[in-house]
């Protein structure tokens, strides 16, 4: 075994230095970047947590704010447009019912009836009833602002100036007056009507229609504007947003607004939403002119009219942009108060902290005489104090270890003498050795190197050894295979002899085929002949018939019967004979294909058997073979031996020298691990020599 020379202590102490002045350069070369942050800022950072948090509390209540006060208003101003929604439905079931009551009253049936048109009197007492009737209802129901009974043939009864002839006809005549005579039971509810506006005035929200008991009387009870301006006004909403009333037909009375002045919601998409739905009220956010706004409406079911409000979504939201504003006033403060008492508390600590690092620089440099003072009453006085006692401490230390450092300069100088004497001793003895082993070491090596090489001709002989016999076994498989393949040519020999034999018979088959094809060609001809023959037949039939008159007439039927046949008999055997035709041509393409097979068989025969002479002349080839690789196999045999014995030999020899070599190694390894100790006696001894002085020169810096 080689061995590997030792680095001396010398190599190893410049090799320790050298590193570390590569260390220190590289550090020189690449400083670490570290990040310094002072207490100031820390302690500010610290105050400044809690704002963040503070911050987050005021942004999560904000928007619960928001969220409350806009669902608050939401609610509250849905529901006051609800109770106004449900405010004129009661009224307009009202006037409902008042036309129903007048309808089925005496009075009324008997007056526009024309019950009592003979009598006078009678007559005009029952207007006059009607007159008050109406008239009273008209001045104790505010909601109401006049009752119309207008008849074509009885005196209109109305509670406004009403002048004109032959009203209902004219009526009848328009859409709406068609609609009601087309459905007499039907209620209808206007907000706008040509025809009746000309007639009975325009002073009205909503107006209901219908016909009464007489055929030729219509009733028209008007809700009235002034009555519905003033439940829009009474929501006091004209300052924050738009409020309104729209009839079915399209027509709006907006709060502050003339009648018809300008629709601000007929014509929006959120409206015609709002009348399709199945909802009877609803609420929900929309632009408008590029603002956003509350839609909210509320259905008067059965008269198809609706309440609509817009409300701004910045009037909303005013209240919560308030505490939005005050929130962020309070931490921008609170900010403000963090930051001052972050720096007031951190501009002390830093007073107090620069005063110790002051003196603390100074008993770094050796002065250990500094005093530290503070006026502070918290854990700085205590730390301080603790400072000043360590500082008294170290002082009695420094002057026992500076009594000491003497006395331990002295002996390490005897000490570093006697190890330099036994290290040079040493060293000598060692180097002898190191001679001694590198010889023997050389040795084995050459010795090792020799059973190495022979080694390697081992494995080359063994490897010719395993490929000869593997040629041998493929040499016998080779063999048995080629027995197999003659075999296997004989039978494909024999099967194609067999298969020449069918297609002989094949051909002689198809040749067969063909004269009786021919013979099929002598019996359709005979069949023409006999068709020719029905067919002149049954035209002389057909004369016979003719001349026979009508008593040939069901002979003439038979007679052009079989020429029809005859007829058919000639097209059916010339498709026999085209048919036949290319049977006949089809059976001379396959016998010519048949017989340039037979010539393909019969050039495979003769390959077959040129393979199969082949296979016997490489079967003798592949014997001569064998015998050969068999007289190489007994020649291996005995030239391994021999590298056995050779091996041997070698190996007893290098068995030799590497026990002489661990010898002088275990004798080397004794002398280097004296050297070693010795080396490290001295190291130490020198070492004890430097620390000494420098202890004594670093006990001499400080001032006690």
């Amino acid at each position: 075994m080689r061995m590997r020379p030792m680095i001396k202590s010398r190599d190893r102490k410049n090799l320790i230095k050298k590193n570390k002045l590569i260390r220190e350069q590289n550090k020189n070369l690449y400083p670490r970047i570290t990040i310094h942050m002072t207490l100031r800022m820390k302690l500010i950072l610290s105050f400044m947590v809690p704002i963040l948090f503070i911050i987050i509390l005021g942004i999560v209540s904000f928007w619960q704010a928001a969220k409350g006060i806009r669902n608050s208003y939401e609610n509250s101003t849905s529901q006051t447009i609800k109770m106004t929604g449900e405010y004129l439905q009661l009224g307009s079931d009202t006037v409902k019912e008042l036309s129903t009551q007048y309808i089925n009253e005496d009075t009324f049936k008997n007056y526009f009836m024309g019950l009592n048109k003979e009598d006078i009197v009678k007559q005009n007492n029952n207007y006059k009833t009607v007159l008050n009737t109406i008239t009273t209802k008209v001045t104790v129901d505010k909601i109401i602002s006049n009752i119309s009974i207008i008849s074509d043939d009885v005196q209109s009864v109305t509670t406004t100036k009403f002048e004109g002839e032959n009203f209902c006809a004219g009526f009848f005549d328009t859409t709406l007056g068609k609609q009601i005579k087309e459905r007499p039971f039907d209620i209808v509810w206007t907000g706008s009507n040509e025809y009746l506006d000309n007639f009975l005035g325009k002073d009205y929200a909503l107006r209901l229609v219908r016909l009464t008991n007489g055929k030729n009387a219509v009733m028209a009870i008007d809700i009235g504007e002034s009555v519905v301006r003033d439940i829009l006004t009474n929501l006091n909403m004209d300052d924050i947003g738009t409020v309104g009333f729209v009839t079915a037909d399209g027509v709006e009375i907006i709060s502050g607004k003339e009648k018809g002045e300008e629709n601000l919601f007929t014509d929006q998409n959120f409206y015609q939403e709002a009348i399709s739905s199945k909802n009877t009220n609803g609420t929900s956010y929309v632009t408008v002119n590029g603002n956003e706004n509350l839609f909210i409406y509320t259905k008067i079911n059965d008269t198809g009219a609706m309440i609509c409000a817009l409300l701004p979504k910045k009037v909303i939201m005013s209240q919560a942009d308030n505490i939005k504003q005050l929130t962020i006033i309070i931490i921008i403060i609170a900010c403000i108060v963090a930051v001052f008492i972050g720096f007031k508390i951190s501009n002390g600590l830093d007073k107090t902290i620069k005063e110790i690092i002051s003196e603390l620089k100074k008993a770094a440099k050796g002065d250990l005489t500094v005093i530290f003072h503070s006026k502070r009453k918290d854990e700085f006085h205590i730390l301080i104090d603790e400072i000043q006692n360590t500082f008294a401490n170290m002082k009695e230390l420094i002057q026992r270890v500076n009594q000491l450092s003497i006395e331990v300069s002295d002996s390490s100088s005897n000490v570093a003498k006697t190890s330099g004497v036994f290290l040079k001793a040493s060293e000598d003895i060692s180097l002898a050795m190191n001679e001694v082993e590198q010889g023997i070491n050389q040795q084995a090596e050459n010795a090792e190197e020799c059973l190495n090489q022979m080694d390697n001709l081992s494995n080359k002989i063994e490897i010719v050894s395993d490929n000869t016999k593997e040629i041998n076994q493929i040499a016998i498989d080779t063999k048995k295979s080629i027995l197999d393949g003659t075999l296997v040519t004989q039978e494909l020999n024999n099967q194609t002899k067999v298969t020449m034999e069918i297609a002989t018979e094949i051909i002689t088959e198809i040749e067969q085929l063909a004269e009786k094809s021919m013979s099929i060609n002598k019996i359709i001809n005979v069949i023409n002949e006999i068709a020719n023959q029905t067919n002149l037949l049954s035209l002389n039939a057909s004369i016979e018939a003719a001349r026979a008159g009508i008593y040939g007439k069901g002979f003439a039927v038979v007679a052009d019967e079989i020429r029809k046949l005859a007829e058919q008999s000639n097209d059916s055997i010339k498709d026999i004979r085209k048919i036949i035709g290319t049977i006949h041509q089809n059976t001379e393409k396959v016998v010519i294909t048949a017989k340039r097979a037979e010539n393909v068989m019969l050039q495979q025969e003769f390959a077959v058997e040129n393979t199969t002479n082949s296979y016997h002349t490489i079967n003798k080839n592949v014997e001569r073979l064998v015998v050969n690789i068999n007289d190489i196999l007994l020649n291996v045999g005995d030239i391994e031996q021999a590298r056995v014995n050779t091996l041997s030999g070698i190996e007893n020899i290098s068995a030799v020298l590497e026990e002489i070599a661990a010898s002088t190694n275990t004798v080397n390894q004794t002398a280097q691990e004296q050297l070693q100790s010795v080396e490290a006696l001295n190291l130490a001894a020198d070492n004890l020599n430097q620390n000494a002085d420098n202890l004594v020169n670093a006990i001499g810096t400080f001032k006690v």
